[in-house]
């Protein structure tokens, strides 16, 4: 263990970059890195199902802080070895390993030196509609300079179009010649007949049982950092009325927050039995969840983009629009030309919107020029192929 005087991200990022040089690299060792916060899902476990089938490599998933007890057994299960945060053991494989593949960041692994017998992948873990990285708004200069040192670190990173190509390398700052062009990984998951494990496997079967035979809405909401849950906009009497339409037109209601957003539903919505809470603990998979979702509720959160590839209904909504986009991270591309269906700001306006889509079962608009541009392929494509080829690229496969 390490001692509390090394456990800080600083000091960490110091240990390893001291010994990187020292320790030889294992091009057959892969270290997935899920970020602090956040849960192993999308990106990392589609890539990891490709590792597995491949059969080459030692499997190991970092996080700077604990795995739930049954995500973890459930890896372990498949072979795969989880490195606990603060272990010297640990530190020895983040040195010793000569793959790494992050849903988020270098710095997450506490990587901060360019090493030539290790690769590093970026698999972000979504395609960007509001600012991310050096796009977002003020930035600090501290911050600033992580990203450039990151940018220096990358092999590979892929996308899900050349729009999407032009912003990661601009956000990112890296050049556009690593970026391929491929597919988001995780869409795989949007397709029933992707093999899932075990603890997946459970989710699926619950999230049947929630559905049934009824009509399933879901409202995926991004975090704020600097303004109120989107779920704490909403008054109570507005989740009543919700409520008492959902019950009319026979439908149930989920509410998946973002996983920096709030850890409990909103307290009247708990006696509710049409409103369903889809944490992220507790559901770990969003594109699992979509494959259910007949109509989809956002505000500035880019879930919409993969539910483009599923060709069902998409809604917008938010009440603080303006402050969102000019205090919080604004957007990627110009909204109004890229959020593909009907955007509202106030409940009532929501509300009969939402329930002229569910009764007419129809889009408001044509979602092509959406679909141009955040998607190159479609569902008949196979994204885990596309990545192992271009991972066969960079020498990893």
């Amino acid at each position: 263990m390490l001692p509390k005087k090394l456990r800080s991200r600083e000091k960490k990022t110091q240990l390893v970059k001291r010994f990187d040089r020292i320790f030889p690299k294992s091009s057959k060792k892969v270290v997935l890195v899920v970020k602090k916060n956040t849960e192993f899902s999308g990106n990392l476990r589609v890539c990891a199902d490709l590792l597995l089938k491949k059969g080459k490599h030692k499997i190991f998933i970092y996080k700077d802080d604990d795995i739930p007890v049954d995500v973890r057994n459930a890896l372990e299960d498949q072979g795969i070895k989880i490195l606990k945060p603060n272990r010297w053991r640990s530190f020895y494989h983040i040195l010793t390993s000569g793959v790494f593949v992050f849903s988020h960041v270098p710095r997450d692994a506490h990587l901060s030196v360019k090493n030539k017998s290790r690769k590093i992948l970026g698999l972000w873990h979504g395609v960007a509609f509001k600012n991310i990285e050096s796009q977002m708004l003020n930035v600090p200069e501290s911050k600033m300079k992580l990203i450039e040192n990151n940018a220096k670190l990358y092999d590979l990173m892929v996308a899900s179009s050349n729009a999407d190509k032009i912003y990661i390398a601009k956000s990112f700052l890296v050049n556009e010649k690593i970026i391929d062009v491929i597919g988001i990984p995780r869409y795989d998951l949007l397709k029933p007949n992707y093999l899932l494990d075990r603890f997946l496997e459970n989710q699926k079967n619950e999230l049947v049982n929630i559905k049934g035979d009824k009509k399933f809405i879901l409202y995926a909401p991004t975090f704020r950092e600097k303004g109120i849950s989107a779920f704490d906009q909403i008054e109570e009497s507005e989740w009543a009325t919700l409520n008492d339409y959902l019950k009319r037109s026979d439908t149930i209601l989920g509410l998946r927050p973002h996983s920096y957003d709030n850890k409990i539903p909103p307290s009247i919505t708990k006696d509710m039995d049409r409103i369903v809470w889809l944490s992220q603990e507790k559901f770990t998979e969003s594109n699992l969840v979509l494959q259910f979702v007949d109509l989809l509720v956002v505000d500035f959160s880019s879930i919409w983009i993969d539910y483009l590839l599923l060709n069902r209904p998409i809604l917008g909504f938010a009440k603080d629009f303006e402050h969102y986009h000019y205090n919080e991270r604004g957007f990627a591309y110009n909204f109004e030309d890229t959020f593909p269906d009907v955007f509202t700001h106030s409940f009532q306006d929501f509300l009969s919107n939402l329930i002229i889509a569910v009764d007419s079962h129809s889009f408001h608009k044509n979602y092509e020029n959406s679909k141009v541009i955040f998607h190159q392929y479609s569902l008949e494509n196979n994204f885990t192929e596309m990545l192992a080829n271009s991972l066969k690229q960079l020498n990893v496969l």
